[in-house]
């Protein structure tokens, strides 16, 4: 039997997903990982058929030779953070589906703006931002109010709102403060063109009009939308507190140009053979702009379950094939009623001893299910969207409704943390 080898960097819940669909297309799966302690190695034990252990994941030529002589069938990932480099390892091994120049350029935002704008898709104004003392300077150039954000963040990461140039400075020095004691090694190793992610930032125009997801798969060339997700509660973080597909309100007009702003954008970016995560903000002058392209993933949390249950498609085996370069997974009907998906996140900063109440939760007359995707040990903190909880519902009748489910399930739900 031939062996697809999974590639990790630290813990995720994704890992069991995406191991469950290579072994359902008839693969061994095998998990690329840096050194683990033996309680993590216990544990992963149980979801793979094998590790192979490397000094650091990101180093591509050191991880393919670490490969080679097994003939791998394939190498993927769903860690955002080594996209690219685990695409750049399955170039090194002939055995590449998307070039990882690709996948580079799209973890990069400001680049991802030009290229988009260089096809001729509407996006906001955008600046990078090097030094503070230049705010004034950048709030003539995007407008204000704005975004500020890491040129290549991911998770809403610091991403702040501001509305004038002392709160922009200001923003300026938060992250330059904050992002450097991240653990994330993306934001500790500098972009093409010598830009410093913890030192340059990225700001753009404010946007006016709600905010949707859409996944897509790109298999030779022909870009396919799975649906449209909408995102009715968002806090002040810019957090998601929850999704509902199909969205409140949207008609199929609308529904189909926020499907083409997504798949044109894709396609810009020149992917092929994998997915993308892409949200797009339903702007009132402009239309469906597209805001974030997440190459080579799809949608993070419990989302893949929000889409098989509303559409009958699974994304992760999807993915999982356009990696493998194997036949499209059979698929489903999905639900005829919306369904929805609430996410509860963790208050404050820590390590994770405990999550309580999600039994209670599960008890709610509309619960369908209740995925917990962090774990203990798991380092938290408020500074992105760690999709702590993930509970999904249907019988809501609106958005009302879908608040008051939210705001029941925080209440429930408890964490326990101590200092990291």
């Amino acid at each position: 039997m031939k062996t697809a080898f999974v590639v990790r960097e630290t813990r995720g819940h994704w890992i069991r997903d995406v191991v469950a669909a290579v072994r359902r297309e008839g693969f061994r799966a095998e998990l690329v990982t840096e050194p683990l302690d033996d309680a993590e190695r216990a544990e992963l034990a149980l979801l793979v058929d094998g590790f192979v252990v490397v000094e650091d994941v990101r180093d591509a030529a050191a991880v393919a030779d670490a490969l080679r002589d097994r003939e791998p069938a394939a190498v993927l990932t769903a860690a955002e953070g080594i996209i690219a480099s685990t695409a750049r390892v399955a170039e090194l091994l002939g055995l590449g589906r998307c070039p990882s120049d690709v996948f580079a350029l799209a973890h990069n935002k400001f680049a991802v703006r030009q290229a988009l704008a260089s096809a001729g898709l509407p996006g906001p104004r955008c600046a990078l931002f090097a030094d503070p003392a230049h705010a004034a300077r950048i709030a003539e150039e995007v407008g204000l109010p704005a975004i500020v954000k890491p040129v290549n963040g991911a998770a809403s990461t610091l991403v702040r709102t501001v509305s004038t140039v002392d709160e922009l400075a200001a923003a300026y020095d938060l992250l330059a403060t904050r992002l450097p004691q991240s653990p994330d090694a993306r934001y500790h190793r500098m972009l093409p063109g010598l830009v410093d992610p913890l030192r340059v930032f990225l700001v753009e125009s404010l946007l006016d009009g709600p905010e949707y997801a859409v996944d897509v798969l790109v298999r030779h060339g022909v870009a396919e939308p799975v649906t449209v997700v909408g995102k009715p509660l968002i806090d002040d973080r810019k957090f998601e507190l929850a999704m509902v597909c199909p969205p409140f309100g949207l008609g199929p007009e609308r529904a189909a140009g926020i499907e083409q702003a997504a798949t044109a954008a894709v396609l810009a970016l020149g992917l092929d053979n994998t997915v993308a995560h892409v949200e797009v903000i339903d702007d009132a002058a402009r239309g469906p702009v597209v805001v974030e392209v997440n190459a080579g993933r799809c949608a993070g949390g419990a989302q893949p379950a929000l889409l098989k249950l509303a559409t009958g498609i699974d994304v992760t085996a999807e993915a999982v094939s356009l990696a493998l370069g194997t036949p499209p997974p059979a698929r489903s009907a999905g639900l005829p009623v919306p369904v929805g998906y609430l996410i509860v996140y963790a208050e404050g900063a820590g390590r994770l001893v405990r999550v309580e109440g999600t039994d209670q939760v599960a008890d709610l007359p509309e619960v369908l299910d209740v995925v917990t995707i962090v774990s203990p040990g798991q380092v938290l903190t408020d500074d992105q969207e760690i999709y702590a909880v993930n509970v999904l519902v249907a019988g809501f009748a609106d958005v009302d409704d879908l608040a008051a489910l939210h705001t029941e399930a925080t209440k429930l739900v408890r964490f326990e943390l101590e200092e990291s």
